[in-house]
């Protein structure tokens, strides 16, 4: 059961007193370690007063208090007489872009949900390079953070830096870094950091890099603790909830023919709704006519939805037409620089996509190639039988590309059809 932040969380008085009690002092003995007055200190138990900072931090010293303990305790001092939210307290920031995540409302929703209900504790969102999983981790921090009011601790490369030493959080952060990155923590103190409050964990790429050290003994023995991971493949741990994001919806088939008749319906789909925002920043004022329409529509089904290329495109209108855009296939296509890197530092949208088909294991990565010979979706015993190899190598082979987002699944009633996504076969290619 999840309990509202303010009701697990004491108010400082209330916090104070039963610090005091559980060390087994008693109002005098605590005034004479601390050099506080008695008076003082029961003006503060009874909330009539609000302590100052170096009141606080002599309570903290005479109380004995250190790590997450102290910190929470001085945080709650300084926050008046009143219930300090867990979440008000300073923490590192979620990764927040300028512009508006689109499309995602449902998975976002879905992973509030789950984590927010204890359904779940850990979600491991997989996907391909560029479908942006780090956009839809930090919105779902963000919620959980603004409706439960749990802290956020961010671990990921070049996401965000450490907590600085006087954040409330700065220890603990540092402590799971050093643990889950390289081991180099005992899991066993972090545990005792944690104790039973709640807070939300978001592991940002760190699975690709490495093998993240004991999160499952945080998940064992921290009940409050909620963990989200993101990597290229998913991430394997007892009670995770795996979730492989796709790229956004695209128009369907007969798009081209109906779409430029129906703009407020062609609009409405997430892939060209994200194209048109992104064109509207690279010429203020654009909006999405009938003459462009049939273009925009072949260019996010060329491009699979896949948000980063998207949004590499709509950059690319700044020296190019949107029509002249959508007739460059798709290897050209992975050639466009990629929107939002730093000034002077190279990269492609298919820079990503062809690194992480070099990281997948042998097997899976034949099975790529071999499944790229193929202009249709097969299902996975036509791709046995078609390519002669056992079930199991092909039903493991095809769990890894799905799960990585190198292979897209079709669920039907009947059956599951696979096909590779444009910018994949382009990438082989």
């Amino acid at each position: 059961m999840v309990h509202s932040a303010e009701a697990e969380t004491p108010s400082f008085p209330e916090l104070l007193r039963f610090k005091r009690v559980q060390a087994g002092l008693t109002q005098r003995t605590l005034a004479d370690l601390s050099t506080i007055s008695p008076r003082t200190i029961r003006a503060l138990e009874s909330g009539r007063v609000n302590a100052r900072m170096q009141t606080v931090r002599l309570l903290a010293d005479a109380l004995g208090l250190d790590g997450l303990a102290r910190e929470l305790f001085v945080t709650a001092g300084l926050g008046g007489g009143g219930p300090v939210p867990v979440g008000a307290e300073p923490c590192p920031a979620v990764p927040r872009s300028v512009n508006a995540l689109l499309g995602r409302d449902v998975e976002v929703r879905s992973m509030v949900s789950a984590l927010e209900s204890d359904h779940r504790r850990m979600i491991s969102l997989s996907g391909l390079a560029g479908v942006g999983k780090s956009r839809v981790a930090a919105e779902t921090a963000a919620r959980l953070s603004s409706r439960r009011g749990w802290p956020v601790l961010w671990i990921g490369s070049g996401t965000t830096a450490p907590a600085g030493p006087g954040t409330a959080f700065g220890p603990l952060l540092r402590s799971l870094r050093l643990l889950v990155e390289s081991g180099a923590q005992d899991v066993s103190a972090v545990c005792r950091l944690i104790g039973r409050h709640e807070l939300l964990l978001v592991l940002d790429g760190v699975a690709d890099a490495r093998d993240p050290v004991g999160v499952e003994e945080l998940l064992a023995y921290c009940p409050g603790v909620r963990v989200v991971s993101t990597s290229r493949a998913p991430w394997t741990v007892a009670g995770v909830q795996g979730t492989v994001l796709a790229p956004l919806a695209v128009p369907g088939p007969d798009g081209e023919r109906t779409g430029a008749g129906s703009l407020d319906v062609l609009t409405a789909v997430p892939s060209v709704r994200l194209l048109v925002d992104r064109l509207a920043e690279v010429r203020p004022g654009f909006v999405l006519g009938r003459a462009d329409a049939v273009a925009a529509v072949r260019l996010c089904r060329t491009l699979d939805g896949l948000p980063a290329a998207l949004e590499a495109a709509a950059a690319g209108c700044g020296v190019l037409s949107l029509r002249r855009l959508a007739d460059m296939p798709a290897a050209e296509l992975l050639e466009l620089p990629a929107a939002g890197r730093p000034v002077g530092v190279p990269g492609t949208i298919g820079c990503p996509i062809r690194s992480g088909v070099e990281r997948l294991d042998p097997v899976p990565r034949k099975l790529l190639g071999e499944l790229a010979g193929f202009e249709t979706a097969l299902t996975a015993c036509e791709a046995a039988e078609t390519l002669r190899l056992p079930m199991n190598q092909v039903v493991g082979g095809l769990g890894a590309l799905t799960g990585g987002g190198f292979v897209r699944a079709a669920h039907g009633e009947a059956e599951t059809r696979l096909h590779l996504p444009n910018l994949v076969r382009a990438a082989l290619g």
